[in-house]
């Protein structure tokens, strides 16, 4: 039995799910959403999980926080019920060692500090593009002035984006990265088990996920990235993961930028003719 949490909007979950019935694999979801909300519960003392009145016993999981749900309401209660739901399942799986998860080691972490990963990052040997974590206002003015940089939240969540010039002097209210701008080709690199898939990410954006016009292509994984982004994953307790990176135009070279915990799939498993989903689903059940 193979148990999906998270929301019924979310096209990654989805395709995940559609995979595993067509696989037939016994599977068993709490989703929450637009079809309305499961009735859990979660005895503690006798450590039984029911949805009404199924108890669910399964072999494995695969878990997603709803984001979804928000970006169509924009409604932060929305947001919040999404956390409460998403930190319930969780706390679930780490008090559930038999059940097979991806990521268990990181489960008790909640996200990826971006900054530190950058950090360790440069630790295990991979290429760093210049990178700053400021709210140095006449910095990043000077900075923006080259139209050399961009800039990203240090917690993610939002596009990255070009530098511009603010006019403001002093400290901003919080900081953000500021990186040096690099360009196309991009890679992205997935981590399912020991197993590694990698896409050229082909878009006229910065940022890819604006475009509606990016193309995806499948490639090997260069060994020397599979050996430092096992190491970078295996140290922040990652067996799946995605890592972004793109190339500096100077040397030609692939700098990493980030690696997600819970990346977005549906597209580059549907470029990839399935084979992510497959490889995730292969694992979990193995």
């Amino acid at each position: 039995m193979l148990l999906l949490a998270g929301g019924d909007t979310d096209p990654h979950l989805l395709r995940l799910l559609k995979h595993a019935v067509r696989r037939g694999v016994a599977v068993d979801t709490l989703l929450t959403g637009q079809a309305g909300l499961p009735c859990l519960c979660w005895d503690i003392k006798a450590h039984r999980l029911l949805d009404g009145e199924r108890v669910l016993t399964p072999q494995a999981s695969f878990i997603r926080q709803d984001v979804f749900t928000f970006l169509r309401s924009r409604n932060q209660q929305d947001q919040a019920i999404a956390r409460e739901w998403y930190t319930s399942i969780v706390g679930w799986l780490q008090a559930s060692p038999d059940v097979k998860v991806f990521n268990r080691e990181f489960l008790s972490r909640g996200a990826v500090n971006k900054p530190y990963v950058l950090h360790l990052a440069l630790q295990v040997g991979l290429a760093v593009a210049d990178t700053l974590i400021t709210n140095d206002a006449s910095l990043m003015d000077e900075l923006a002035a080259t139209q050399g940089w961009v800039g990203k939240p240090v917690t993610g969540g939002a596009h990255c984006e070009a530098l511009s010039v603010s006019g403001w002097t002093g400290a901003l209210s919080h900081p953000q990265i500021v990186q040096r701008k690099l360009q196309q080709p991009e890679m992205r690199v997935f981590r399912v088990g020991e197993q590694w898939f990698g896409f050229w990410v082909m878009s006229d954006a910065l940022d890819y996920r604006t475009s509606s016009a990016t193309r995806l292509e499948p490639t090997l994984v260069p060994l020397e990235i599979q050996e430092k982004l096992g190491q970078l994953s295996t140290q922040l307790g990652l067996n799946f993961a995605a890592a972004d990176f793109k190339t500096d135009p100077e040397t030609g070279r692939l700098q990493f930028l980030e690696i997600n915990s819970n990346p977005m799939f549906a597209g580059f498993d549907q470029a990839a003719g399935g084979v992510l989903c497959d490889a995730m689903l292969d694992w979990l059940l193995s």
